[in-house]
């Protein structure tokens, strides 16, 4: 799952979701107060903060991908696991 780019009519290309918002925003909510997180641990929250919702661990990360695409997260590799930061400065309501 990629991110869609369209162009608009006066040329400029603009990166939109495939993320449903409610999903996305749970992803964001998973991250806490936390810096960083490691990409497991992140599943993890996200699955206790859904309590039900089922996505599986590929659909996951294809959300994440999405969502670092257009800038919302960026992913690194931290003691040799992959983990995934918030973007403070494209977040909304970041306190």
């Amino acid at each position: 799952m990629n991110a869609r780019i369209v162009e608009t009519p006066y040329g400029e290309q603009i990166v939109l979701s495939t993320v449903p918002p409610l999903i996305e925003d749970t992803i964001l909510q998973s991250f806490g107060h936390s810096i960083i997180d490691f990409e497991a641990t992140l599943y993890e929250k996200f699955l206790h903060i859904t309590k039900g919702l089922v996505i599986t661990c590929q659909e996951f990360k294809d959300y994440l991908n999405n969502m670092e695409e257009r800038g919302l997260i960026v992913s690194a590799d931290f003691l040799g696991k992959r983990c995934w930061a918030k973007n403070p400065e494209l977040i909304p309501n970041n306190e």
